[in-house]
């Protein structure tokens, strides 16, 4: 039996794990009604963004992904939680697994430019020359191709968060109890990644958005047992090497 998951210590990190998980599964179906009654811009026109800042901070904050940010944070306790949990058995895979998830997660969030778009619809809006509110519109035409183009940062958020999720992913299946969770995981992550690909890319990453919706469920359901009852099954030890199918 995986000790992590029966000592009472524990139980604070997996509650928070399992509401982490819980309010980015809620997250998500919110992103979209938002994007459904407050649509961002159709168009690149750094003024029209500027003027969405100026009229409603919040909502101009909320077109540009203010909630896939709050997510990041949120699954900070449900990755360490994965961590405690599936690293008897699996260390490399998560030691590995943990930090580059959480690593993406922040790379993600920093390369985010929505609050710096505020800040410069707000001196756009005080500019008092043409010659400035041009430097504006520069600035913010940058910040713009920055995220919305994803650029370096973005790329490499979402690369080492996925990888992050392929090892975990990896751990789970080698994992008795959270095979449904790998696959699942597994599939998720790898649609994701269809993002970069031409012309089906951005539907297949909506897909993988649904099938995450599932595996959020099914960590916060585990995560909610191990805090209710302060152990975790016996069967949340790795199996025995001897175990795993092997090839013909």
């Amino acid at each position: 039996m995986n000790r992590s998951s029966t000592d009472p210590r524990w139980r604070g990190l997996f509650l928070a794990g399992a509401a982490g998980a819980a309010l980015t599964a809620a997250c998500i179906p919110l992103q979209v009604l938002l994007f459904i009654a407050w649509p961002p811009p159709a168009s690149r026109d750094v003024a029209d963004w500027f003027g969405l800042f100026n009229a409603n901070p919040v909502r101009g904050l909320l077109s540009m992904d203010l909630v896939m940010m709050v997510e990041q944070v949120l699954l900070v306790p449900a990755v360490v939680s994965l961590w405690v949990l599936l690293r008897r058995g699996n260390e490399s895979l998560m030691t590995l697994a943990a930090p580059l998830w959480l690593a993406g997660g922040f790379l993600f969030i920093g390369s985010n430019t929505a609050f710096e778009m505020l800040s410069l619809a707000r001196g756009y809006a005080a500019a008092s020359t043409e010659a400035a509110r041009a430097g504006y519109l520069a600035a913010g035409q940058g910040m713009l191709a920055s995220y919305l183009d994803m650029g370096t940062g973005f790329v490499l958020g979402y690369v080492i968060s996925s990888v992050g999720g392929l090892l975990a992913a990896a751990a789970m299946l080698r994992t008795a109890g959270w095979h449904v969770a790998g696959r699942v995981l597994l599939v998720g992550t790898l649609l994701g990644l269809c993002i970069f690909l031409p012309v089906v890319g951005i539907p297949l990453s909506l897909l993988s958005v649904l099938v995450l919706v599932v595996w959020y469920a099914l960590v916060t359901v585990r995560l909610g047992r191990l805090a209710a009852a302060g152990r975790g099954p016996a069967t949340d030890t790795a199996r025995p090497a001897a175990a795993l199918p092997t090839r013909a």
